[in-house]
């Protein structure tokens, strides 16, 4: 309890680990408390992920700045994004399909394993934190006038001038700092799972807008080359009764299902592997800061997958937040409440807007009003026959002018 640490990260995932990073690069040296135990590289290496997260533009270049892109042992770039309804003639085509592995300038965003991807963030943390504690676990967080006191399940006590809560969904650092959270449940759930078509992706990230829901075909990594191209992993958004049901199905029995239903999208769905199914509730903090207290990541918002965005608005919160702390700290200012509360307010009213979106499009495009199914082909159209419209989507996908006015501008 005699030292006060300048900074104090609960959290030592994606997010947590990232802001972690960025702030070692300019020699500020955080205490990262990470619940997580050190992965065995061998282990996560040898099984594939049946999930992948959709990196941007913008998060796969702060993941260079620090020096984890190249950390990765694998990961799958795409070139193109198709999207289209079921019941309807409305289509977009962004970017280009490749039969080939693609060129860095044709990448749209690349498709990672979770697995793969915390293994490097946590590569580098042990060669760049100097306090990286794994297998931690806090029991407690209390605010006094100089900052936090946190209470660890060793015993441990430390006190921190600026605790960072990154902790995820169920953020016990939101819990114990008393901030609210504002839930909404979407009464659907998402299946998940790896399966392996007939056909070849061709690096194109396709999603079909049926009836019940979306339904995407993201590419991911093969373990094996001679199989590279034709394994995507499915997130498949649906109302929760046909979530049931559809879990309940056999391997075989799911296998037809996802090939009808996709509308043979890529041939004949050859295998699947790794189902899990998971309920769809988007969250928002009332509040991203306290005195010496800020949310980032998951324990901030989460937000509905329809466009895979979640953890690339988490990673600009590492972002902005990095930025703000050093651009302070310049001045010879730490983590003073006008400067969290720039953080909030850059960050706040852009990731409520992206979940607003997406709970919106959600609900326009499992619409069964005719009204609405014409609006939607419509737009779809309108979209795909304007390149400008077309290079607005996919610089707002990109997340690069989140990160303008930053030290981390591209």
């Amino acid at each position: 309890m005699n030292e006060t640490k300048d900074v104090v990260i609960i959290g030592g995932g994606l997010v947590g680990g990232l802001t972690a990073l960025l702030l070692a690069q300019a020699g500020v040296q955080a205490t990262v408390l990470d619940a997580a135990p050190i992965q065995d590289e061998a282990q996560v290496l040898a099984v594939a992920n049946p999930r992948v997260l959709a990196l941007s533009q913008a998060t796969m270049h702060l993941l260079r700045t620090v020096g984890v892109w190249d950390k990765l042992a694998r990961h799958m770039p795409y070139t193109g994004m198709h999207v289209w309804n079921k019941n309807g003639y409305g289509e977009i085509m962004f970017g280009q399909a490749s039969d080939r592995f693609p060129a860095a300038e044709q990448w749209l965003g690349s498709m990672v394993e979770p697995s793969i991807l915390n293994l490097a963030i946590q590569q580098q943390m042990v060669q760049q934190v100097q306090d990286y504690r794994t297998q931690v676990k806090v029991t407690r967080l209390e605010q006094d006038v100089q900052g936090w006191r946190i209470q660890l399940a060793d015993g441990t006590q430390l006190k921190a001038k600026l605790v960072i809560g990154a902790d995820g969904a169920n953020s016990f650092v939101r819990e114990q700092a008393m901030i609210g959270l504002d839930l909404l449940d979407y009464r659907q759930a998402a299946i998940s799972c790896a399966i392996k078509t007939a056909q070849p992706h061709l690096h194109v990230a396709r999603q079909i807008f049926l009836p019940t829901g979306p339904l995407a075909y993201l590419p991911m990594a093969s373990l094996h080359a001679a199989e590279q191209g034709f394994w995507q992993s499915i997130v498949w958004t649906l109302p929760d009764d046909f979530a049931d049901e559809y879990s309940a199905l056999d391997d075989e029995q799911f296998k037809q299902l996802l090939t009808r239903e996709s509308h043979y999208m890529l041939g004949e769905v050859l295998e699947v592997r790794s189902r899990a199914q998971f309920p769809l509730k988007a969250r928002s903090a009332q509040l991203y800061v306290k005195p010496g207290l800020a949310l980032v990541g998951d324990a901030a918002h989460v937000i509905h997958p329809l466009a895979g965005q979640g953890v690339n608005i988490g990673c600009l919160d590492a972002a902005v937040l990095c930025d703000v702390l050093l651009h302070d700290l310049q001045r010879g200012v730490w983590a003073h409440e006008q400067t969290l509360q720039r953080y909030a307010h850059r960050r706040k009213g852009q990731n409520e807007a992206m979940m607003h979106s997406m709970s919106a499009i959600g609900w326009l495009e499992s619409s069964e009003f005719s009204p609405l199914i014409w609006a939607r082909n419509f737009g779809l159209k309108q979209v795909n026959q304007s390149e400008l419209l077309k290079q607005m989507f996919m610089q707002q996908a990109a997340g690069l002018q989140a990160l303008q006015g930053t030290r981390y501008a591209a």
